[in-house]
């Protein structure tokens, strides 16, 4: 014995086929502007998410171009360092505790900043909340006390960065000069790929939550979409309209479970 079809599943096909068949047309069901609006709905909701991942590529494909540049950059100023070895060697020596030194800054510059953000963050979660006004100004201190602490911590980076340029700046005539500029300029691209590193991870996790946000989006967009084609088979089995192609259906929904 033959299994019994869905009704579900038939109702949603004879809406989906309605659509096709009778938009636009004088025996057109009400419920078919449901249809329109979702439909309308759903387009802006893949076109949003079609822009997320155009960013997302768009940005990949930046930072593998920043990427080649500087491989073809570093092969340059590598071979300059290695014909004045000596005297990069020594002035390398000089400068080791500085540069060690500025790392270690820059750290504590990139985790204030990072505290700062969840501070601000939590004060603002606070007053939407309506806390207690004594917390939220015992926050709003820590706050202040924090961005006091990193412009501090900003103007000692400044001048260890001061201070390690003039210590790999040769001067006039010094013996391996050119071997120095090169190797300072090799220091300088490893700080510009760590940089550009951080943002473009920073970037793509946003964009990945953002493409996550916006592929929920539009599945709902499309479930309701769905929803409003079965409101629409509903519409025409319940009417019956004559059609030679929806006809089919109604004796098959009848006998449906």
């Amino acid at each position: 014995m033959a299994k019994a079809e869905s009704y579900n599943d038939l109702i949603f096909q004879l809406g989906d086929l309605a659509r096709d068949l009778l938009a636009g047309k004088p025996n057109c069901p009400r419920t078919m502007d449901r249809v329109y609006r979702a439909e309308e709905a759903l387009v802006v909701r893949r076109e949003a998410l079609a822009v997320c991942e155009q960013q997302m590529n768009d940005e990949e494909a930046a930072y593998q171009d920043f990427l080649a540049a500087q491989e073809a950059e570093k092969a340059e100023h590598q071979a300059v360092v290695k014909k004045w070895k000596r005297a990069v060697d020594a002035i390398e020596g000089k400068v080791k505790d500085m540069r060690k030194a500025l790392s270690g800054k820059r750290a504590e510059v990139r985790y204030a900043a990072k505290g700062l953000k969840k501070l601000e963050a939590k004060i603002a979660d606070m007053e939407m909340t309506r806390q207690d006004s004594q917390l939220i100004d015992t926050a709003r201190q820590n706050l202040k006390k924090n961005r006091l602490m990193q412009m501090r911590l900003a103007r000692e980076v400044e001048a260890l960065e001061y201070d390690l340029n003039n210590a790999l700046t040769p001067t006039p005539g010094q013996p391996g000069a050119p071997g120095i500029l090169a190797h300072k300029r090799l220091l300088e691209m490893m700080d510009e790929a760590e940089e550009r590193k951080e943002a473009y991870e920073q970037t793509m996790e946003e964009i990945d939550q953002a493409i996550a946000q916006k592929e929920q989006e539009a599945q709902a967009a499309e479930d309701y979409l769905d929803q409003a084609l079965f409101l629409v088979g509903e519409e025409v089995y319940a009417q019956r309209l004559a059609h030679a192609q929806l006809a089919p259906f109604y004796p098959r929904l009848d006998r449906a479970e």
